[in-house]
């Protein structure tokens, strides 16, 4: 991908959406009818990055505050969860990021764009991590191409209650890459 003409930009009043259509409607209605919305009530951010040439969103990615809690999962998995935080560090929730939508134009799709923006993700919250934030967290698409998009990417499931829902809800711990 030529990165050349990409700018990337916070989603505010001031900037108007170039056109854009990933495939899923469910993820363009969100960019062209609600993000903003969003981004008004303080519930998420939307990061959007588009094309100056062309004219076009490449893609974008809403972020919000989550946080991982035994109630998301059952007793066995909340213990195997937690092994991997220290004894004494160990609550009874974590602080995380989620992903609450991330699009990519169909023309850009199958370029590693994708993995490009959670890796992008995963670092500002490594790097500018100004309240405490160990995971990422999505509910990913449960259909086989999306998660094995997470999967690649390293993201794990925290439960395996969820199989037969929508989406399935899965995880990254950050201090993996520290």
């Amino acid at each position: 991908m030529d990165w050349e003409n990409i700018r990337l930009y916070r989603l505010d009043t001031n900037k108007s959406i170039l056109p854009f259509d990933c495939g899923d409607s469910d993820l363009n209605e969100f960019l062209l009818n609600d993000a903003l919305i969003y981004t008004q009530s303080l519930i998420a951010v939307t990061y959007i990055f588009e094309n100056t040439k062309n004219q076009n969103t490449v893609a974008f990615f809403s972020v919000i505050n989550d946080k991982i809690s035994a109630e998301q999962t059952n007793n066995s998995g909340w213990k195997k969860f937690r092994k991997s935080i220290p004894e004494k560090k160990r609550f009874k929730s974590y602080p995380a990021v989620k992903i609450g939508r991330l699009g990519v134009a169909i023309q850009y799709q199958k370029q590693g764009l994708g993995s490009d923006i959670l890796n992008y993700i995963k670092g500002i919250f490594l790097d500018s991590n100004k309240t405490g934030c160990r995971f990422v967290t999505v509910d990913a698409y449960n259909n086989k191409e999306t998660l094995s998009f997470y999967e690649k990417n390293g993201f794990i499931y925290l439960t395996q209650s969820d199989t037969n829902e929508d989406t399935r809800l899965m995880y990254f711990d950050l201090i993996t890459i520290v």
